[in-house]
């Protein structure tokens, strides 16, 4: 549960759908092919050879090819979270208004409403993640199952309605569910990268697992193949209540409570009733989701860092492993980036896109070295204590499989933005703005190691 709750959205589902329409379900089962099981394949095997280690990903990259890279892959990690929990804490009141009113108060007229509600939600999220995480995990574990049943729910009844007689919103074709593979595919196709990401979140916790080398793989495997499967039974079912037209009409930030409402009242029940429910499910296990989030990729970022790296005061652990100062800081930056881009913002859909595409090319960038340094890891040595890719020929083709996609992903994440602009100058801008932006915030952490080493 604590990697299928962060890692399962159902926003996923629908922002996939808008973006893909029926594509998005064969969409989906390729990525979790040639992406998510062998991603997952390559943590399961790298944390099962650190399993008496803390850093996570950080000590997976360290551990084959270094602290450079492990530093490069894990502070390009913890900058994509900075922009996702900036995303974060504005979807959060927007649930909490379908989960009040039915519908969401948020417009573009108020849209300047949600940098003070966020910074709130900012502030208190991180006190229950400086709580400790035997304290998160159990919110993890309710909210993980919670999730699992109002989205099995929703698939069961999505096919219940379409087998008494309810059309199908969608008409769903071997040529409709065929990917067009052109460059806008691609650019939506990072958010699908970005949506299975999450798996690796649970390595910061591995020792405090119990029998870790059986028991962390095994809980690896089990959530990868639950998120899997939900993602691509759940778009099935969104397509047979929602027609891409409707979804697209919704908006990325109201479509999952629009389906809700539309199963609901095909089926003869209240449908404010339903998503007003649903809506408050969500804010449950959001909250739950986004704790995760908080705490374990700072645990990534600073656990294992060798001594010098980051100012002293980051890095001091408190009794249970946390790092209850890095966790304020951490809130401090990423109250200053709710209040820029929202302040003034014409669109909030726009908003949403923009920090959605920023979050998915900075996260792209190491899985890349993460990936990488399981080439090199394979390349020179034996199969890890639990692996799943025995033959090295084959799991040194899968890596350089995931290294391919993750690169094509990374530059289709902000494509768009260059295709569709007017000018050379809206072009410049329109690719400083989507790949400036991850970039310099990763080349200025190198700098203050670089400093700090010095």
């Amino acid at each position: 549960m604590l990697i299928f709750v962060p890692t399962f959205g159902f926003t996923n589902i629908t922002n996939n759908g808008v973006a893909l329409g029926p594509a998005a379900v064969s969409s989906w089962l390729l990525v979790c092919i040639f992406y998510f099981l062998p991603l997952t394949a390559i943590i399961a095997e790298l944390a099962s050879v650190n399993e008496n280690k803390s850093g996570g990903i950080y000590s997976w990259i360290a551990f084959s090819i270094g602290h450079r890279w492990a530093f490069f892959g894990t502070w390009s990690y913890f900058i994509s979270n900075l922009f996702y929990l900036q995303f974060v804490f504005a979807r959060i009141p927007v649930m909490a208004s379908w989960a009040l009113f039915g519908e969401n108060r948020f417009t573009d007229a108020n849209v300047s409403l949600l940098p003070y509600y966020s910074i709130v939600l900012c502030l208190l999220l991180t006190w229950i993640a400086s709580r400790g995480v035997r304290v998160f995990s159990k919110l993890s574990n309710l909210g993980g199952k919670l999730t699992f049943a109002v989205t099995g729910g929703f698939i069961v009844f999505a096919f219940i309605a379409f087998l008494k007689g309810t059309p199908s919103a969608t008409e769903f074709t071997v040529e409709s569910m065929t990917p067009d593979f052109s460059t806008s595919y691609f650019a939506t196709f990072s958010w699908l990268l970005l949506a299975v990401a999450g798996a690796e979140v649970a390595g910061t916790y591995i020792n405090k697992v119990d029998n870790p080398l059986r028991n962390f793989p095994r809980g690896v495997i089990i959530a990868t193949m639950l998120v899997g499967g939900a993602y691509i039974l759940g778009s099935f079912a969104v397509g047979l209540v929602a027609s891409p037209e409707v979804l697209a009409e919704a908006g990325l930030k109201d479509a999952i409570f629009v389906v809700h409402k539309m199963l609901a009242d095909s089926l003869g029940v209240d449908g404010i009733f339903v998503v007003r429910l649903f809506a408050l499910i969500l804010l449950v296990t959001s909250v739950a989701a986004y704790v995760v989030w908080i705490e374990s990729p700072l645990r990534a970022m600073f656990a294992e860092v060798p001594r010098g790296t980051f100012p002293e005061f980051l890095t001091r652990k408190d009794a249970d492993g946390g790092l209850s100062h890095a966790l304020w800081v951490q809130a401090g930056v990423v109250i200053v980036l709710i209040a820029i881009p929202l302040i003034g913002l014409e669109s909030i859909d726009s908003f949403f896109r923009l920090v959605t595409d920023l979050t998915a090319l900075s996260l792209v960038i190491p899985y890349i070295i993460l990936t990488a340094a399981y080439l090199v890891f394979r390349k020179n040595n034996n199969p890890g204590p639990f692996t799943m890719l025995r033959s090295n020929k084959v799991a040194l083709l899968v890596a350089l499989g995931a290294v391919m996609i993750s690169i094509a992903a990374f530059f289709g994440a902000g494509i768009d933005y260059y295709l569709d602009a007017e000018t050379k100058f809206e072009a410049a801008k329109a690719i400083l703005m989507t790949y400036g932006g991850p970039i310099l915030l990763i080349a200025l952490g190198y700098g203050l190691t670089h400093r700090g080493r010095r």
